[in-house]
């Protein structure tokens, strides 16, 4: 985290205010001053009003910057707009959740995925929020969120026209793609280890637009990623695709944070907690994919 330095207030200023948060020194103060009684009530207004505006003064005076990491080419996810903004499903939902948080500043920073996790190692940011989901080995290196803010579901997905409706539809030789280092590719070389007979080979690929391209030429028969985004890239890349009813996964995505930074965990907890309460976070959910998959969600769960 970065703390950010305004201005500073002039001593005239901080003088007024530490008068006027002072009961006993305001009321020695204004002992001095000869006040119609009727024009009370009005100077009761201002001062609250001073008071308060002070007190907005002195919370900008030093806020705390929370650096986001994300790739923000994984729409609707994360992704970059039309007019340079990071924004998409994991971009909105961090910033909900700091709408919870006193005094704190989101900064969004786009790496590449490859980089990700040593981005954060390095402390380039401070929290990744981008569809991550546990392992083991995650687990001992860094601080998950307490509670998730999604599941991803690991689909299969194969061209417009194929008959394949699970892995066992594959032949010898048939490719499937996933992105290198995603929950997706983690799930599929699980499901290889647990089926050694099966008759598919894996195939990585940096991008989710790239999988799209390669199922479309025919270089790969199926690819497994979020049906959501998936559909998504297919239609910006003008292609077709079908979504199967197989899945390997229905995953839990979390935020992530470094070993050294519990305090600020804590502090996203509480405030993730707040802004669900309030409803934001399952707004955000049904704006980005609709009331059935808040319902799914729910069932999940």
């Amino acid at each position: 985290m970065k703390r950010i330095l305004q201005p500073k207030i002039p001593n005239i200023i901080m003088y007024i205010y530490n008068l006027l948060q002072s009961n006993k020194g305001f009321a020695t103060h204004i002992k001095t001053i000869k006040v119609n009684k009727s024009f009370l009530p009005l100077y009761f207004i201002v001062i609250s009003l001073f008071t308060l505006f002070f007190k907005f003064v002195f919370a900008q005076e030093s806020l705390i910057e929370i650096r986001i990491g994300s790739e923000n080419t994984y729409k609707p996810f994360a992704y970059i707009d039309s007019k340079g903004k990071a924004t998409g499903f994991d971009n909105d939902i961090a910033n909900a959740v700091a709408e919870y948080m006193p005094c704190c500043k989101i900064s969004i920073i786009s790496v590449p995925w490859n980089t990700i996790f040593s981005g954060l190692d390095s402390q380039k940011f401070d929290v990744v929020a981008n569809q991550i989901t546990k392992t083991l080995e995650r687990e001992k290196k860094y601080i998950f969120s307490t509670q998730p803010y999604f599941y991803g579901i690991s689909g299969l997905i194969v061209g417009e026209n194929s008959t394949i409706k699970d892995l066992n539809d594959f032949h010898n030789g048939d490719k499937i793609g996933v992105t290198v280092g995603s929950n997706h590719a983690l799930n599929l070389e699980k499901y290889l280890k647990e089926h050694p007979n099966a008759r598919f080979t894996i195939h990585y690929y940096k991008t989710s637009p790239t999988l799209i391209a390669e199922l479309a030429n025919g270089r790969i028969k199926g690819m497994i990623n979020d049906p959501i985004s998936a559909i998504d890239y297919a239609k910006a890349q003008r292609i077709k695709i079908q979504v199967t009813n197989f899945y390997l996964d229905k995953t839990p995505i979390y935020f992530i944070f470094r070993k050294d930074s519990q305090e600020l965990a804590r502090t996203f907890d509480e405030a993730y907690i707040k802004a669900s309460k309030a409803g934001k976070i399952e707004a955000i959910i049904k704006q980005y994919f609709g009331e059935e998959y808040v319902k799914l969600l729910k069932e999940i769960q």
